[in-house]
């Protein structure tokens, strides 16, 4: 069977893959994006985004169609004390990951883009002049250029990617169900904003978020502290339920769904080589101290289309030019080195962690920054939807 050909393929249709294939679309380039879900699908994730985020998308929250809630003000409670900050403006946004995926993705189809969802590669080989990728229905497409957008578990990461043991992955799980707005107000007097809960070992974190009608529970917690993840997510939905946060509607709460992902961390992976580069999750690009993905596979996303269209220029997809996309994601993410803190932070005692973070919460200032606005990326805005 003969290949049709295309000037990129990209493997994973989520926030990273459709807006790199948006904004190679938008050059002229011709792209195909394949994802083994059939879209609209449900995403397992909190399912927050960043002002950054918006911007980079160059999408005014005010013209998305979809559910969108503006989060002025976030807590994080420690023993049971509310910390609240309030930014008395619009500084973050909930979205339905299911709808914004959808939103994203066929915004690319609309620019240009051919998009194929609910098909599974079975094979991608790297030849002497292309990348050719083999469906399990036996048609061949053929590019010069590969990016892997496939998230954890991407493919061409698998094949190319050289993870390594020792890489900081977070496993985490989720619910997110459609409760109404009505009734989640009646439940939490913190409706519209991001509620955290530190874990008492300090390894992860879990949430109570309200958004629009839904609601989106969950726990994460770094792989090597997940012996008893299971325990640490039952405690969690335990104290909601002591709380009165899940009052009348536990027998509508969705299953928890989990999933795991690399963050930026001290150990690299291999993100660009021969005829292929990796965005997102695939390349291990979550932010640090929170776990944020969205923003890093837009960010991403739209770095590797840049460099394959001046790839496509110059007509030279070797590893020296896809180093380029290498250097530019390093110029912003930094080199990935260990943080003193970060790396020893297990070794430190429960005791003194908590004193710290109580330190921390007490101090209005500290809590804001360091928190809110350093490690989940609460930026004020001038304008969005009203909270």
């Amino acid at each position: 069977m003969s290949a049709q050909e295309f000037e990129v393929i990209i493997i994973g249709a989520g926030p990273g893959g459709s807006t790199a294939a948006h904004t190679l679309a938008r050059a002229g380039k011709r792209v195909l994006a394949i994802d083994r879900a059939e879209f609209p699908r449900v995403k397992i994730c909190a399912g927050w985004i960043t002002p950054g985020a918006m911007r980079l998308l160059e999408l005014s929250p005010d013209e998305y169609p979809h559910t969108i809630q503006a989060f002025s003000s976030g807590s994080v409670v420690l023993n049971d004390h509310y910390y609240e900050t309030d930014f008395h403006q619009t500084a973050s946004y909930g979205i339905i990951r299911q709808e914004f995926d959808n939103f994203l993705m066929e915004r690319a189809r609309s620019a240009g883009a051919q998009i194929l969802t609910g098909e599974r590669v079975k094979t991608i080989a790297r030849n002497a002049d292309d990348i050719q990728v083999t469906m399990a229905d036996g048609r061949i497409f053929a590019a010069p250029i590969i990016i892997g957008a496939g998230g954890t578990h991407c493919p061409v990461a698998m094949q190319w990617g050289e993870k390594q043991k020792n890489e900081a992955i977070i496993v985490a799980a989720e619910s997110e169900t459609r409760i109404g707005a009505d009734t989640l107000k009646q439940l939490t007097p913190y409706y519209g904003t991001t509620e955290l809960f530190p874990e008492e070992d300090f390894h992860g974190y879990a949430w109570y978020v309200t958004k629009g009608d839904w609601l989106n529970i969950g726990i994460g917690r770094f792989k090597f502290a997940t012996e008893s993840f299971n325990q640490y997510r039952e405690a969690f939905y335990e104290k909601l339920k002591s709380m009165g946060r899940l009052r009348g509607i536990e027998d509508k709460l969705v299953s928890f769904g989990g999933h795991s992902y690399k963050l930026y961390d001290e150990v690299p992976r291999r993100i660009s080589g021969d005829r292929f580069m990796l965005i997102g999750d695939a390349g291990g690009f979550a932010s640090q101290w929170a776990g944020e993905g969205i923003k890093p596979a837009i960010q991403t996303g739209i770095y590797a289309a840049e460099n394959v269209i001046q790839a496509l220029t110059e007509n030279d997809f070797g590893p020296t030019v896809m180093q380029r996309y290498e250097r530019r994601c390093r110029q912003t993410y930094g080199q990935q080195k260990p943080d003193i803190f970060f790396k020893f932070r297990s070794l430190l005692p429960e005791s003194f962690k908590l004193a710290m973070a109580r330190q921390i919460c007490k101090r209005d200032g500290l809590r804001k920054k360091l928190i809110f606005e350093t490690a989940f990326g609460f930026e004020p805005v001038e304008s969005g939807v009203k909270s």
